[in-house]
């Protein structure tokens, strides 16, 4: 019984993360490229804020409860691979954020609405980028979850 709340929750978890950055790369992003120049970048402040509060937590939690689902299954051969593959990605990711992604969010947390560097747009571009990369294996790492979850019930 424990074991199925602890694979609910990671599936969960990671599930509304993976929406979440789908969200933002699909429709979110989109949607302020078509607003004015300086209430883009006043929105664009704002969630960089919040997330930059918000995501660090998440994306150590998503990986701690992975971790604890490939430990749990630790004895199933083909689920422990799974969960092994979806943990390896979530490290891998919160890797690539912070070396990637992180610089750029807080460079466009800083920036300032009254003296617009040229280039600005260009830092977005290339945040959406890189993000549009990370949901991709977000994606696959929650896919992989939720066959190794999937599979003990199978055995």
């Amino acid at each position: 019984m424990q074991f199925i709340t602890l694979q609910s929750i990671a599936v969960v978890m990671a599930g509304l993360m993976v929406g979440n950055e789908l969200a933002v790369s699909a429709f979110v992003h989109p949607q302020l490229c078509r607003l004015d120049d300086k209430c883009h970048v006043a929105v664009s402040k704002s969630l960089a804020l919040i997330y930059g509060r918000i995501m660090p937590f998440w994306y150590a939690l998503t990986l701690a409860l992975t971790i604890g689902v490939a430990f749990i299954l630790r004895q199933h051969q083909s689920s422990l691979f799974f969960a092994a593959i979806a943990a390896i990605l979530w490290s891998l990711l919160i890797l690539f954020s912070i070396i990637k992604l992180v610089p750029i969010n807080n460079q466009i947390g800083q920036l300032r609405l009254e003296s617009l560097p040229d280039d600005w747009k260009d830092l977005r571009q290339r945040w959406d980028r890189l993000h549009a990369i990370r949901v991709s294996f977000l994606a696959i790492a929650f896919i992989c979850l939720t066959v190794a979850c999937q599979l003990p019930a199978r055995c």
